[in-house]
């Protein structure tokens, strides 16, 4: 008997640790912030692709037709510049636990270790081409839609 009262109360203490985890990871999944567009005047789409990713790849893709510089989304510190393959850079910022990657930058204007505000440049855009736009709390990608404040030219002038 007294063997099942501690197996039981293990099983319940086990159930409620991962019901507990979940429920805090969730809390703490909030971002309780509106990004900043990376354009002044750019939009941002769902990427176009000939398949499909399971799970959903959970990137923007931008363009704009009248910016030449992309902007931080929000006051951030710069993690990495990189080069890529294609002769662009790709620059990844942090705040807290979240992590902002833009993919398509012709030229970086910010450091590593850079403490930067929202609205700032981090660097040049060639006018036309596609930028990648990623939002991760800590490793896992999250959806930055809907905190992402891009509208067109038109709506702006209303």
């Amino acid at each position: 008997m007294k063997k099942k009262i501690l197996l039981l109360a293990g099983l319940i203490f086990i159930i409620g640790s991962v019901f507990g985890q979940k429920n805090k990871s969730n809390s703490e999944q909030k971002f309780d912030k509106k990004l900043l567009c990376p354009f002044e005047n750019g939009m941002g789409r769902e990427p176009k692709e000939a398949f499909t990713w399971d799970p959903p790849d959970k990137k923007v893709i931008m363009m704009s037709k009248t910016d030449t510089a992309i902007r931080s989304c929000i006051d951030a510190k710069v993690l990495s510049i990189n080069p890529t393959e294609d002769g662009r850079f790709e620059i990844v910022i942090y705040y807290k636990e979240w992590y902002f990657w833009y993919y398509g930058i012709s030229k970086a204007l910010v450091n590593v270790n850079q403490q930067i505000k929202a609205g700032q440049v981090l660097g040049l855009y060639k006018i036309g081409q596609e930028m990648e736009f990623r939002m991760f709390k800590d490793e896992e990608p999250m959806d930055s839609r809907e905190f992402l404040e891009c509208k067109p030219a038109e709506e702006k002038k209303e």
